[in-house]
């Protein structure tokens, strides 16, 4: 696993920023006098930046290499931070957001490709469970900061710092970037073929994630929670997460990854139970704690499904196009979250969630064939 320590670092730093900005956002906009819809629209605005980096990326990556495409990507998102200070009005953070959006998906895309394109099959669920302990390590560091430091000013120095350290361990400690194939993306079709489990479960973890950590620390302070117990509480819901990564990457690598996906649903769903009827911020954290810790480790698992059954020469399109499902499924996760508050009220997220793995589990129940397809030998 040293032999990723770079990318890893890449990951924990970039995350750190990430993590710091997701609940910021919608902190500095309730400060700012913005409805809940509209800091829905502006986290929607961050998901679809993903969305539309995850259709450019792959052709830039394939243009410039693995390392000049991070150097871009984390100088951007940089940049981008910097003119978040001082600014209230909603347009402006729709394109900030969607910047920073693109380039979150970039970096992502170059770090994962890389692993793909590495890792044997025998050994991803942990390489992945490593890569994903990082990036969630970093989330809760950036979480965190948010009760250590009470000026926005501050906040956004560090996350600007944050991007630019994370392109410094891959820049210089790697020489060789792995080869990269002819082909820079697979087509939805071709994804489902390879292992509808996999994309769908990733499309969950991104409208899960996208509605869950956009709306989180609205719930929380609609429910009279205060800036220092919103930070608690999404720290508890992202150490969770980060303490499973690893363990459940470990099991992934002995037993098929759609049989702990099912588990992981289950427990889900119960959470959601739990924070429908969640009042007061030890609930708050104690349910959270459950989503983070069986939710975040959905995406990993989805993406191993995929890759398992993918050739050689398909890796960077799967990574491409499972980071394209996550983009997809986060984009509209905050409105569809959104439009759920305005119905149900403020625990209306996670009605919203309780119904989305609920549709998840029933797909997944059904089994997949082992082995590896090609898509060049799929009937068109």
């Amino acid at each position: 696993m040293m032999n990723y320590a770079p990318l890893y670092a890449t990951v924990l730093f970039a995350q750190v920023a990430l993590g710091m900005l997701t609940p910021l956002t919608p902190i500095l906009l309730i400060a700012h006098g913005v409805p809940t819809f509209a800091i829905g629209i502006v986290a929607s605005a961050y998901y679809g930046g993903m969305l539309v980096g995850s259709m450019v990326v792959p052709s830039v990556l394939l243009r410039i290499g693995h390392i000049r495409a991070l150097v871009i990507f984390c100088v951007v998102a940089a940049d981008a931070t910097l003119l978040i200070n001082g600014v209230a009005a909603v347009v402006p953070w729709i394109a900030i957001r969607f910047v920073i959006g693109v380039c979150s998906i970039g970096m992502f895309t170059v770090v994962e490709s890389w692993l793909n394109a590495s890792a044997r099959r025998a050994v991803r669920g942990r390489v992945f469970g490593f890569y994903m302990f990082a990036s969630w390590t970093g989330s809760v560091l950036g979480a965190s900061s948010l009760s250590l430091f009470r000026s926005a000013e501050s906040l956004l120095t560090l996350a600007v710092a944050a991007f630019l350290t994370a392109l410094l361990p891959t820049t210089i400690l790697t020489r060789v970037a792995p080869s990269l194939p002819t082909r820079a993306r697979l087509s939805l079709r071709d994804l489902f073929a390879l292992s509808p489990a996999g994309v769908v479960t990733c499309f969950a973890a991104g409208m899960s994630s996208g509605m869950f950590f956009s709306m989180f620390p609205v719930v929380m302070e609609r429910a009279g929670i205060d800036q220092k117990g919103i930070s608690l509480g999404v720290s508890l819901c992202l150490l969770a997460g980060m303490a499973m990564q690893f363990p459940v990457g470990l099991l992934a690598d002995r037993i098929r990854r759609v049989v702990i996906v099912r588990m992981a649903l289950l427990v889900a769903m119960a959470a959601c139970v739990g924070l429908f009827m969640s009042h007061a911020l030890v609930w708050f954290a104690v349910f959270g704690s459950a989503y983070g810790a069986t939710a975040g480790v959905l995406y990993g698992l989805g993406v191993g499904m995929t890759a398992d059954r993918a050739a050689q020469e398909q890796l960077l399109g799967v990574s491409a196009g499972v980071l394209f499902a996550w983009a997809a499924g986060a984009s509209c996760g905050p409105l569809l979250a959104a439009g759920g508050m305005a119905a149900l009220g403020y625990a209306g997220v996670f009605a919203m969630l309780l119904v989305l793995f609920g549709v998840v589990l029933g797909i997944v129940l059904r089994r997949e064939r082992p082995g590896i397809v090609t898509v060049e030998a799929l009937p068109r």
